[in-house]
């Protein structure tokens, strides 16, 4: 038997909750309409589960869940969230609760969270592994910083809810990784994912991209064609870029997650949509809002939980690693001898600043591959300007703050990089961002912000 509290100040939801839950022979109850009862209760008693309401008038839901934590550590807490108080639960989340239900829901949707949180603890586990279950749920994402395993922690704990997700980061740090892992883990898993660059299609076509059409919507329109929203219904649909959807676009993407139904283009009828959003951004969208670019409510419908992935030259414990599995993928795709890299390379690697971030770095490891003739790759292998990213730290760096001075390191490199680049390349932009492993976007975005002048081979 489970042992399963219960919490809520509203004696009819508590009598809700008490019909439902019944109906399970292998729940032990206890329900407490005293919400001060309950954080006393909390530090004496062990619970399997305790479920609380986030807002009540004596005690809030956050002081049974602090208690909780501080005497029984293991325990998961459920939150029962209101509207207007979506935001505390994620910040309760992230204090520790397993997991939030949004007010109304289904006994159906209760007992799949109930369900979920008690599995958590499964008896007689070790902890190492513990560690290997958390590493198996990670597929595909080289890691050992301490930053990342964060980041993978937090996906852990929020994929199985429904909570729409933004992830944010510079260009080329995985954030589509990310949202593949998000989708991995949750209810919605055997269900479809469908990710959409919204920076790639043109503004014409997204909205019947998004959509979808009826025959005879506009010309060429020969036959109905649902959209990727369909495609991805009780799945995860990914928006990366968001930040380049027109505002006409934004306003009914804006309706979509508020009334969770769409309309093909041309079309009368109204479809219903049940998908999870994952969105992604390289770009500041609080300034992009500022400016006028991005509307506000549609941030904050997306953005009900943010996850930001720190750039490469600030998680340096997962650069060699990373370069190790680039280096071993390209060995067995070629069906050669392994390679290493000498400690030259890897103190190099480790001190080069990536500013296209895990990209870059799985690119130069595939050109230094091809370049390198020997088992052990040497600083002669590597392409330039990695190779000559020796130099030591200008006196002039050492009187002020590391702040400033790292950024002015980063902005001189990045300006004879991409001056570098863009002169071989003969202004091809096309050509420097494959090579380079940066996106177009970027190259353009550090153009404009460092006045570099270029031959315009290729805008």
């Amino acid at each position: 038997m489970k042992k399963i509290l219960v919490v809520d100040d509203e004696i009819e939801m508590l009598n809700s909750l008490e019909k439902i839950l019944s109906q399970r022979e292998d729940f032990d109850l206890f329900f407490l309409e005293n919400s001060f009862a309950a954080r006393e209760l909390v530090q004496t008693k062990k619970f399997d589960l305790i479920i609380t309401d986030l807002k009540m008038k004596e005690v809030q839901g956050t002081e049974i869940l602090k208690q909780t934590i501080l005497k029984y550590p293991g325990t998961p807490v459920v939150m029962i969230s209101g509207y207007g108080t979506i935001e505390a639960s994620v910040e309760a989340m992230r204090k520790g609760a397993f997991d939030f239900i949004e007010k109304p829901f289904t006994s159906k949707k209760l007992f799949e969270c109930i369900d979920r949180a008690l599995q958590t603890k499964a008896p007689g586990k070790t902890e190492s592994a513990d560690k290997d279950d958390f590493k198996k749920s990670f597929p595909g994402v080289i890691y050992k910083s301490n930053a990342m395993k964060q980041v993978l922690q937090m996906i852990e704990k929020i994929a199985p809810s429904n909570m729409n997700v933004l992830v944010t980061g510079e260009s080329g740090t995985g954030k589509e990784l990310v949202a593949r892992a998000i989708h991995r883990l949750s209810r919605s898993k055997g269900d479809p994912f469908v990710p959409v660059n919204c920076g790639a299609l043109p503004e014409n076509l997204f909205e019947s991209e998004l959509f979808g059409y009826e025959r005879g919507a506009f010309t060429g329109a020969l036959k109905t064609k649902p959209g990727l929203l369909e495609f991805a219904n009780q799945g995860t649909f990914f928006l990366d870029e968001v930040s380049e959807i027109s505002q006409s676009l934004q306003v009914k993407l804006l309706r979509m997650l508020e009334e969770k139904k769409i309309r093909r283009v041309g079309g009368q009828n109204e479809i219903d949509i049940d998908v999870r959003i994952i969105s992604a951004s390289n770009r500041d969208l609080n300034k992009a809002i500022e400016d006028k670019l991005f509307r506000e409510d549609l941030f904050y419908r997306l953005s009900t939980l943010t996850i930001e992935l720190p750039p490469l030259r600030s998680r340096q414990d997962d650069i060699i690693p990373l370069a190790n599995h680039f280096i071993d993928e390209i060995c067995r795709k070629e069906d050669v001898t392994g390679r290493i890299f000498s400690p030259e390379v890897e103190e190099l690697l480790i001190s080069y600043p990536w500013p296209g971030n895990v990209r870059e770095l799985q690119n130069v490891i595939g050109r230094t591959f091809y370049l390198c003739s020997d088992r052990v790759i040497q600083v002669k292998d590597l392409p330039l300007p990695i190779s000559n990213a020796v130099n030591k730290i200008d006196s002039k760096f050492l009187d002020i703050s590391y702040k400033e001075a790292k950024s002015q390191v980063l902005e001189n490199f990045e300006v004879e990089y991409l001056t570098y680049h863009l002169k071989k390349n003969e202004g091809n932009i096309s050509r420097t961002a494959e090579l380079c492993g940066i996106d177009r976007r970027t190259i353009h975005r550090l153009i404009n912000e460092y006045n570099i002048l270029y031959k315009d081979g290729d805008k």
